[in-house]
């Protein structure tokens, strides 16, 4: 009895040890994706993994979104793409990228986002409305090089969703796709 603790014992303690020596973090899994990140700007956490935005090396002040799956205590890179630049003076920018592991329409593993950067100091709110639906408030994150907005989508698109940038009064300061 004593010699069945022990060695389970010992399983455990190796079985431990060859877990937390195979961690890595989410740049370790861009890396070997061969995704080249200047830095990490925001991640969030969601029901599909992390949500990663990033300024790529070859695109100094550009945003690219990226999404990285965790099971146990690796993390894998799933999908990515996009830049919005944080040096345009339109005063938002915006691009659409399904992160998920399918980009067949409906499937539960597309996994379609909205963002971009915010360039006008004057937008406090974005909101953004898919064809026939009612528009939505995206998140805004302040990162090191500016603020960024998001919205996770339901559905995939294939056109240019109306994207409104507001003020604090509420007025238009930027539109698109009106």
């Amino acid at each position: 009895m004593k010699k069945n603790i022990l060695v389970l014992g010992i399983l455990l303690l190796l079985l431990l040890f060859f877990e937390t020596q195979s961690k890595n973090t989410i740049e370790d899994a861009m890396e070997k994706a061969n995704i080249n990140v200047r830095q990490i700007l925001h991640q969030v956490d969601s029901d599909k993994g992390v949500v990663v935005f990033y300024e790529p090396m070859e695109f100094i002040n550009g945003c690219n979104v990226g999404l990285v799956e965790k099971h146990f205590n690796k993390y894998k890179w799933v999908f990515g793409g996009g830049t919005s630049c944080f040096l345009d003076e339109v005063g938002l920018t915006w691009n659409y990228c399904n992160v998920g592991k399918s980009c067949e329409k409906g499937s539960k593993d597309s996994f379609p986002v909205v963002y971009g950067a915010i360039t006008h100091s004057d937008i406090v709110e974005v909101t953004v409305a898919l064809k026939g639906d009612e528009a939505n408030s995206a998140t805004i994150v302040e990162t090191a090089l500016g603020r960024i907005w998001y919205l996770f989508l339901d559905k995939q698109i294939g056109y240019t969703p109306e994207i409104l940038g507001l003020d604090s009064n509420g007025e238009l300061i930027f539109g698109m796709g009106m």
